[in-house]
């Protein structure tokens, strides 16, 4: 990022109004995820003065909507089970996600830190997010640990990264049933 363009955030549910950013942090290396530190001196159109941003990755719009579609669906476990989803966005021309910030540790991190950690509990914690998602008819299919954190303050397993999530009751009631495979398992029985 050129160093002399001031970043901005436009914000999608506010009429594209720019938001002036103070600081961009690379959360990862291997992933276009972001803290950016708002300008404190405007309006902030309900945002907190710290925001993550995930940028949609090329070539994965299905999954970039699928992800908005778990945070629009999982509404009632935001700032608690995952992050809070403020809106879609755009910054330096790419589409993102706008997320609050998760504060703690991965279960990568974790693994890797040496802290003394009940694991019992842990499991325990992370069961508990899981269930709550699955109580709302989704299936967290990205299970890596570094989309587990163990939040500071609450103590409690929170889950991040949704492009993965399905919701099984959406799908048509033929991809259930024996018929779904049966034309491909009887073609290669024909070969």
């Amino acid at each position: 990022m050129d160093p002399k363009i001031q970043p901005q955030l436009c914000l999608s549910w506010s009429r594209h109004v720019p938001i002036r950013v103070e600081t961009v942090q690379p959360l990862d290396p291997r992933r276009e995820v972001y803290r950016l530190n708002l300008e404190t001196c405007q309006e902030l159109h309900g945002l907190p003065t710290v925001v993550i941003i995930k940028k949609m990755k090329d070539d994965w719009h299905d999954e970039f909507k699928q992800e908005i579609k778990a945070y629009e669906r999982l509404k009632p476990l935001q700032g608690s089970v995952i992050p809070v989803f403020f809106g879609q966005a755009t910054f330096n021309d790419s589409p993102v996600l706008v997320l609050s910030e998760v504060v703690g540790k991965t279960l990568q991190d974790l693994a890797h830190s040496g802290l003394p950690i009940s694991l019992k509990e842990l499991q325990r914690k992370l069961e508990k997010a899981m269930r709550l998602l699955h109580a709302y008819g989704a299936e967290y299919l990205d299970q890596r640990l570094d989309n587990f954190f163990l939040c500071d303050g609450t103590g409690e397993v929170m889950v991040v990264d949704l492009e993965q999530v399905e919701f099984p009751g959406d799908l048509e009631d033929w991809k259930h049933s024996v018929n779904y495979g049966g034309g491909g398992l009887s073609f290669i029985s024909i070969q």
